[in-house]
Parts: C-alpha cells; sequence; structure tokens
C-alpha cells in the first residue's frame, strides 16, 4: 500500500472581513462582525454543562447522603457535619472538610489540607498542606461577557483552579476557575481575607498578597512578589520576581524584577514618594495652585 503524506490543515480562523488579509496561507477564514462572541459561542457548543453552574446537582445524591460513593476518602480524613463531597472527588490523608463546606465534582485535594467551614472548591486540583478559610470560594467562573448594544453574552469557563502546595487563602477571598487555561497558585504563596482573584491568573511561588487587594484576568506575577492592602492588578499585566506593590497602588503596565511601586496609576516608589512630598509642601504653605 502506498502512502500519501499530507500536512495538518490550520485550525480555522474567526476574524472580522476588514481583518482576512491578517489570516495566514492554509488557515480557513471564519468572517464574522463580533469573533469574540463567535468563539465564546463555539466554546459553548463543545462545553454545553460549562454555562450551568453544576457544584450542588454533583455533590449530594436524592436520598440525602452528603458523601457521594464514587468519592474517594483517604484515611485519617475528617468530614464535619453537613458538609458535601461530590462525585469522584479525591481527598488525601489527614485533610479536614469542616461544617457545611463544599467539595464539588472531581475536585482532588491532597494530603493535610483544610477547608474551613461554609467554604466551596469547585473545578479544582489542590495539593497538600493547603488551608482554605471559611467562606472561601475556589473554582467558580470568572467573569467573563462579550459586552455589546445588544446585552451581555456569557463566556464560558472550562479551566480549572490549580493549587500548588503550602499555599493558604483567607477567609471570603475568591479564586476563579480559568477560562481555557488554569488560574494557577504557586506554592508557599499566602494570601489574605477578602482577596480576589480573576480567572487564568498565574501567582508564582510564596507571594504575599494582603486584604482586599485585586488580581485582574491573565495577569501574571513572579515569585515573592508582596502586593500590600487594597492595591490591584490591571488584567495581562506581567509582575517581575521579588517586587513590592505598596498598599492602594494599582498596577496598569509591566513590572521589572526588584521593582518597589506605589501610587495610582503605579509608579516607582521613590518617584511616587517625591510627588507626595511635593504635595504635602505646597499645602502646608497654603499656596494656591
Amino acid at each position: 500500500m502506498r502512502w500519501t503524506w499530507r500536512r495538518r490543515a490550520r485550525p480555522p480562523c474567526l476574524i472580522k472581513r476588514r481583518d482576512a488579509g491578517l489570516v495566514p496561507a492554509g488557515a480557513a477564514a471564519v468572517m464574522t462582525d463580533a469573533p469574540h462572541r463567535a468563539f465564546a459561542m463555539a466554546v459553548g457548543l463543545l462545553y454545553p454543562s460549562a454555562l450551568e453552574p453544576c457544584a450542588a446537582a454533583a455533590s449530594a445524591r436524592e436520598s440525602g447522603e452528603l458523601i457521594h460513593p464514587t468519592a474517594e476518602i483517604a484515611e485519617g480524613v475528617t468530614i464535619e457535619p453537613g458538609a458535601i463531597v461530590g462525585r469522584e472527588a479525591r481527598i488525601g490523608p489527614g485533610t479536614t472538610i469542616a461544617a457545611g463546606a463544599i467539595v464539588g465534582y472531581r475536585v482532588f485535594m491532597g494530603e493535610r489540607c483544610y477547608v474551613g467551614p461554609g467554604a466551596s472548591v469547585t473545578h479544582a486540583l489542590i495539593g497538600d498542606r493547603v488551608t482554605l478559610h471559611a467562606g472561601s470560594r475556589i473554582g467558580q467562573d470568572g467573569f467573563g461577557y462579550d459586552m455589546s448594544a445588544e446585552g451581555h453574552f456569557k463566556i464560558p469557563q472550562i479551566g480549572r483552579v490549580v493549587i500548588d502546595d503550602d499555599v493558604e487563602i483567607g477567609a471570603n477571598s475568591t479564586v476563579d476557575r480559568g477560562f481555557l487555561s488554569d488560574t494557577k497558585i504557586g506554592a508557599g504563596t499566602k494570601i489574605d481575607n477578602l482577596v480576589q482573584i480573576a480567572h487564568n491568573v498565574v501567582i508564582g511561588r510564596h507571594c504575599i498578597i494582603v486584604s482586599q487587594s485585586g488580581v485582574a484576568g491573565s495577569a501574571q506575577l513572579g515569585d515573592f512578589v508582596i502586593m500590600g492592602a487594597h492595591s490591584g492588578v490591571v488584567e495581562h499585566v506581567k509582575i517581575g520576581d521579588g517586587v513590592l506593590i505598596a498598599g492602594m497602588a494599582h498596577v496598569k503596565d509591566d513590572v521589572p524584577a526588584g521593582a518597589r511601586m506605589g501610587g495610582t496609576p503605579a509608579r516607582p516608589f521613590k518617584e511616587w514618594a517625591r510627588e507626595v512630598a511635593a504635595l504635602r509642601k505646597l499645602g502646608k504653605n497654603g499656596r494656591d495652585a
């Protein structure tokens, strides 16, 4: 038999008609006035369940049992009253699931973890010695919509949350699942109460994120980054290793490793401090602007 080898075809490309010239040779161009929305609709067709919240539906049985029979519970696991463990979940030895907590469908949790009262964990892969304090929310949909004059079209979220070993997440903090790729939190990172981590965010090892801070979608933090209280990072921004972001500072551009940032929009700390000192001096002199 004679074989004929053909080069693998490139995937189709959703694109506006005015940009058709940008499509590479060999790729099929699908013309649309709203490529972002068209892509979201295609993902919804491929993953229809992603458009419907399913944590509770996959957790308990109609008979009233709170631990699904397909869940794998290792020796030494403590599951307090009212906690729910969903279908095909896996919980490692020595882990505690506190009262009223939810561990959803196919969640994997390693050894000696702690899920606090009322916390919920869905669409997640969690390492060893991870602490999720009371009311924390891990793995819910990210805030993704295609916005237009016709209304806001929901973009299906099909990624996971991947949390490495020795991470601690404070009470009522939230970590959204990824859109296509995963949201990731590196080993040893500590997150305070009331912090928002959006979809597709990647956080490095041993970072500190203090209360009421937020990291927008697809932003990346290197290792040993510190974010002070009320600080924020804009979507798609990259923060280098060892960066210090002062409290109430908001980063809108990429930051190189080792930088110290302050103010809104964030700028090098010394520059921001000089501006603050100059304004204070101007105010004390009582001069008109």
